[in-house]
C-alpha cells in the first residue's frame, strides 16, 4: 500500500511539472534552442541518432535468441529480454499516448504559430508528446542501471544526452522529453518484476538494494 501511494504521488508530480512545463518553460526553452548555431545543431544530429529504438530492438532479439537456444545461458537471456520488451511495450504506447493526445510539434509553433494539443490526429506534426527517442534511451539506461548499478550514472548521462538533442533540434518540447523518459524508466521497473530469475553469469556484478548494498536476490 506504501510503495502504491508512492508511486501515484510520483505520478502525480510527473503530471504537474508537464503541465508547469507547457504553460511556463516550454516555449521559452524552444525559442533559446531555435537560436543556437548551425555547428551546434549538426552535432545534435549526430547524437540524436542514438536515441533510434531499431538497433537496440535487433541486437537484444539476437542476444535473446542466441543466449536462450545457443549459449544456454538464461541470466544473460533473461537481461536481453527486458531491454527488448522495455523499448518495444514503452514504444507501444508511445504511439498510443501520441495518437490520444496529438501535441503539436515546435515546428507548428514556429512555422504556423500553433501551440497546443489536436487529440486524435495521426502524422508527424501531431506526435510531439511523448518523445520517442527519450522514451527509448531511458529504457536503456534504466536496464543497464539495473545490471550494472556502478555506472548508473554514465548510463542516465548518456540518456540525458540524448534526449537533449530533441530539444535542441526543436522536435520536441522539455514536457514531452521529460514524459518520455518517464514512461520508458516506469515501463523497464514494472516489466522487471516479471523477468524470471536466475543464477549470475560469472563476473557479473552483484544485484543491489534500494540502498545500494549487494542482495543475495535475483539482479
Amino acid at each position: 500500500m506504501k510503495q502504491t501511494r508512492r508511486a501515484w504521488g510520483l505520478a502525480a508530480a510527473a503530471l504537474l511539472f508537464i503541465l508547469i512545463s507547457f504553460g511556463f518553460i516550454d516555449l521559452p526553452l524552444a525559442r533559446f534552442f531555435r537560436s543556437q548555431s548551425q555547428e551546434i545543431r549538426d552535432l545534435f544530429e549526430w547524437i540524436t541518432k542514438a536515441g533510434i529504438s531499431t538497433p537496440y530492438l535487433v541486437v537484444s532479439g539476437a542476444l535473446i535468441v542466441f543466449y536462450r537456444w545457443i549459449g544456454k545461458n538464461r541470466r544473460l537471456a533473461d537481461r536481453a529480454l527486458l531491454l527488448f520488451s522495455g523499448i518495444a511495450l514503452s514504444g507501444i504506447v508511445v504511439n498510443i499516448i501520441k495518437f490520444l493526445v496529438g501535441r503539436l510539434r515546435p515546428k507548428m509553433f514556429f512555422e504556423q504559430g500553433l501551440y497546443g494539443f489536436e487529440p486524435l490526429r495521426i502524422g508527424y506534426e501531431f506526435g510531439s508528446m511523448p518523445s520517442g527517442h527519450a522514451t527509448t534511451v531511458f529504457a536503456v539506461a534504466t536496464t543497464c542501471s539495473i545490471y550494472w548499478p556502478k555506472y548508473r550514472i554514465h548510463f542516465l548521462l548518456f540518456a540525458t544526452v540524448v534526449s537533449l538533442s530533441r530539444l535542441v533540434l526543436n522536435a520536441h518540447y522539455l514536457g514531452d522529453v521529460f514524459a518520455g523518459a518517464c514512461l520508458g524508466m516506469t515501463t523497464v521497473i514494472l516489466i522487471k518484476r516479471y523477468i524470471p530469475a536466475g543464477t549470475d553469469p560469472p563476473g557479473a556484478d552483484p544485484p543491489q538494494s534500494g540502498t545500494g548494498q549487494p542482495t543475495g536476490g535475483a539482479a
